[in-house]
């Protein structure tokens, strides 16, 4: 376990690199792309999800083949795709507009799903209820159906928010020094601690993605959707009987006795 603790010695590499000295880099670029994405995404995921839920199949089919196009699609073709395509239509991008970028564009149709999930999640007596008070569409969208959808909606994109941060560490592949490029770095300079490296490396996004999951079920449980202190497994431990042949015959003479 030595040569675990002596990866402390480059703990700030891993965290921020040579920052504030030289650019952001490590575990703190993971989070800041991981935030901006999803920000970006959210945008576009709620107009992409409430365009999928539309009565109108000229807006529906368009915005569903957008959304399962960009499902279907690896991240990391997408990260090539506007890392090499964007230059060639003249847009000149950074390594770290390119990431944002792809990583948004990836978010915003999870979250679209997301949205459309949430948006259908509330009974269709709500609406009819809103507009019965004289409400427009529209204000009870706002303050009728969309409040409710996205107090829902919240553990999902916390959930969503972990599953990005872990795919921030694909961008590696076009130079973007993050946490995973760190610990590559840190590898090649000293070869003989190449495990301790790449261990050290995972426990950083372990101790993230953990704080993230405990954080949605809080969020779970003190908004209500997921009532744990009801929740009862269907077959218990003391209820699973691997030989019921001699309760069966017991049963059988108690009753014989009853009558």
């Amino acid at each position: 376990m030595e040569f675990l603790f002596e990866q402390l010695a480059n703990w700030k590499f891993y965290l921020s690199g040579a920052y504030p000295n030289g650019p952001l880099t490590g575990l703190c670029l993971n989070i800041v792309l991981a935030i901006v994405s999803i920000g970006i995404g959210f945008i576009f995921g709620v107009i992409l999800g409430l365009l999928r839920t539309s009565c109108r199949r000229y807006v529906r089919y368009p915005a569903g083949i957008c959304i399962d196009v960009v499902r279907s699609t690896p991240l990391l073709m997408i990260i090539f795709w506007f890392y090499f395509f964007l230059p060639v239509f003249g847009a000149k991008m950074t390594l770290f507009g390119s990431a944002v970028v792809s990583l948004s564009v990836y978010a915003s149709a999870y979250q679209a799903e997301i949205v459309r999930a949430g948006f259908l999640s509330i009974p269709l007596g709500q609406m009819e209820a809103a507009l019965s008070t004289g409400m427009s569409r529209f204000q009870a969208l706002k303050y009728v159906i969309l409040p409710q959808a996205f107090r829902k909606m919240l553990p999902s994109f916390v959930s969503f928010f972990n599953s990005l941060f872990k795919s921030t560490s694909t961008v590696y592949i076009i130079g973007i020094v993050e946490l995973t490029r760190t610990g590559v770095i840190i590898s090649q300079r000293q070869p003989n601690r190449i495990y301790a490296a790449y261990i050290t490396m995972a426990v950083g996004f372990w101790i993230v993605c953990y704080a993230l999951s405990l954080a949605a079920q809080l969020l779970e449980k003190r908004l209500g959707i997921i009532d744990y202190e009801s929740f009862k497994p269907e077959i218990c431990r003391q209820d699973l009987v691997l030989f019921p042949l001699p309760n069966v015959v017991k049963n059988m003479f108690v009753s014989n006795r009853c009558k």
